[in-house]
């Protein structure tokens, strides 16, 4: 998280004026930030473009009128998720321009998963892995994850169970399936 300081986030003016207290922020961003650096790098695959992403939505955050925790968290999700969907839209601009296939190098980040469990993970569709890694890394509530991804919380248990299944599908064929013959 390189170049991302918290006293220069502090000192941001916001533009209504109103700040986001400096002990408030750090005690906030000193539990959010490593989950969602987290989050960023395994949906995106790159670490430079997380740690990006994650500087500009906690700018974002602060600028944003004060709130309650819980959707001060929301907003700082939504606000990435959104920040890393335009980064998409931007790379695949810069792909037709330059015609490629192979623009950006995938990134691995060992964050406590294995190798195996890693790449399965990267095959999954951005979608199954944003919702899957929500629900189970950050164990948020369905409710809290439709909030992040803007989406209503019925399609959030459906793309789930889905995302669930189509993991359970590739962990099969990898061998790495639960046996339920025991």
């Amino acid at each position: 998280m390189a170049g991302l300081t918290l006293r220069s986030l502090t000192m941001a003016e916001s533009r209504t004026g109103e700040q986001i207290a400096q002990p408030e922020f750090e005690a906030f961003y000193l539990r959010t930030a490593r989950m969602l650096h987290g989050y960023l790098c395994r949906l995106s695959r790159d670490s430079a473009a997380a740690d990006e992403i994650l500087q500009e939505a906690y700018i974002r955050m602060i600028n944003a009128p004060q709130m309650e925790e819980e959707a001060r968290k929301a907003y700082l999700y939504r606000t990435a998720t959104n920040l890393l969907r335009d980064h998409w839209r931007k790379l695949k601009v810069q792909r037709k321009f330059w015609e490629t296939e192979d623009f950006s190098e995938g990134v691995h980040q060992n964050l406590g998963l294995s190798l195996d469990v890693s790449s399965l993970f990267e095959k999954l569709s951005a979608a199954d892995r944003a919702v899957l890694w929500l629900a189970h890394v950050e164990q948020l509530s369905h409710r809290e994850v439709a909030a992040i991804l803007e989406l209503k919380e019925k399609s959030i248990k459906v793309m789930l169970f889905r995302a669930r299944e189509r993991a359970r599908k590739l962990f099969a064929e990898a061998g790495l399936g639960v046996s339920h013959d025991e």
